[in-house]
């Protein structure tokens, strides 16, 4: 190859580098990992509403990922805990169902069905869930110590 040529095919190198690059740099703006590219959605914005009290504001996020992913059991999970905290307790009992039709062995769905089972008074239910979550994570799991601190004697 002569200067010329190896001139061009390192323009062309470069322009491919850095056309990758930015393609990357979008990528990351719109989540890490996770984000709606991938198998599963970046839920971190949605767990900072919840973490931050804002439970309307993560329903409705999470109603509108539920659209583009209906069959997502972390979503549904979210979506049931926002609602329940929020005191919609019908919406959060059925959405609790639909993760665990999806994924029978999901802890967390597990752990707060069975804090919805306790608020609304049925405890041999949350005591069911728990001996689901032993099976599925032992009773070492935080999903279990968690259910199993708020199941009453």
């Amino acid at each position: 190859m002569n200067s010329k040529g190896k001139t061009r095919y390192f323009i062309a190198s470069l322009a491919m580098t850095l056309a990758l690059g930015t393609v990357s740099s979008a990528a990351l703006a719109m989540g890490s990992g996770s984000s709606w590219g991938s198998d599963t959605p970046d839920l971190s914005e949605v767990v900072e509403m919840i973490d931050a009290g804002k439970y309307d504001t993560a329903i409705a996020s999470l109603e509108g990922m539920l659209e583009d992913d209906p069959k997502n059991a972390d979503i549904l999970n979210y979506l049931a805990y926002s609602q329940r905290k929020s005191g919609d307790l019908e919406s959060a009992s059925q959405n609790y169902e639909r993760a665990l039709m999806i994924d029978p062995e999901h802890k967390g769905a597990l752990e707060y069905q069975g804090e919805l089972f306790i608020q609304t008074g049925k405890p041999d239910m949350a005591r069911e869930n728990l001996a689901r979550l032993e099976k599925v994570c032992g009773m070492d799991c935080d999903e279990y110590k968690e259910l199993s601190a708020k199941i009453p004697q």
